[in-house]
């Protein structure tokens, strides 16, 4: 395949788009921020055991839609084969290493020295102790499942299938630009949780996501392989359950 052009299979092309394909693709892009509202928000105070049953029932809906919508009108895409890129997974490391280096820096230098530094941090801890996470173990074990486990499952979802189905109905740019302000989207809502509303941290910070969905997109797009993005997106998230644990370490 010829890199230097969009892979012609990115796009789910047959049948044609019909009004169900539309109602697919909405509901793909709404169905994260509703699922977020719910366990995220309106069970914040119900206790951990509803928190964690809303969010395994919502992520179950959000994740196994698409694969089972694909198959019922779409199975060729599950066969579509496509090449790797070294280049492009490279590019998505050194994407991934700068963005952790970033938050880093922002935090360390910017957050941790100004007065939103104690609000975020208490924040932090009512949330990782309202999932029943109270130990190092089990902190661990929930950073490993999102860098390895749910940054799959989010480029699957926002690449593989809402960007893809996106360019049955619009360009490729429309397409990148609306797949990731609706991976944006439901990010609006936990930084709000953290950092208020009315913060400017709030909306500058979900552009900068909205951006890095941007980029992975671009890299699905040349490969027409989640590899690279993948890979990209387990480093970004590694790096958040790292500064995470600066801020939480002590109830651990």
């Amino acid at each position: 395949m010829n890199q230097d052009q969009p892979s012609i299979e990115n796009r789910l092309d047959q049948p044609p788009a019909t009004s169900s394909d539309w109602i697919a693709v909405v509901f793909a892009m709404l169905i994260p921020t509703i699922v977020t509202l719910v366990y995220f928000q309106w069970l914040k105070d119900s206790g951990s055991s509803f928190q964690q049953i809303a969010y395994g029932i919502g992520k179950a809906i959000q994740f196994g839609f698409p694969v089972i919508w694909v198959w019922i009108w779409y199975r060729h895409k599950l066969n579509r084969s496509s090449q790797s890129d070294p280049k492009q997974i490279l590019l998505g490391i050194g994407f991934g290493l700068l963005v952790v280096a970033t938050m880093f820096v922002v935090y360390f230098l910017l957050i941790q020295p100004s007065e939103v530094a104690a609000g975020l941090t208490e924040m932090v801890r009512e949330k990782v102790s309202g999932l029943g996470v109270d130990s190092i173990w089990k902190y661990a074990g929930l950073g490993l499942f999102y860098t390895l486990g749910h940054s799959f499952l989010e480029e699957y979802y926002w690449r593989w299938f809402v960007f893809d189905y996106l360019k049955k109905f619009t360009s490729t740019l429309a397409a990148n630009i609306l797949s990731s302000l609706g991976f944006m989207a439901h990010h609006v809502i936990l930084l709000a949780f953290f950092f208020g509303w009315a913060s400017p941290l709030t909306y500058l910070l979900s552009l900068c996501i909205a951006a890095g969905g941007m980029f992975w997109a671009w890299q699905y797009h040349r490969t027409g392989r989640l590899q690279a993005p993948w890979i990209s997106h387990m480093i970004v998230d590694a790096g958040i359950f790292s500064l995470g644990y600066f801020l939480i370490r002590d109830m651990l």
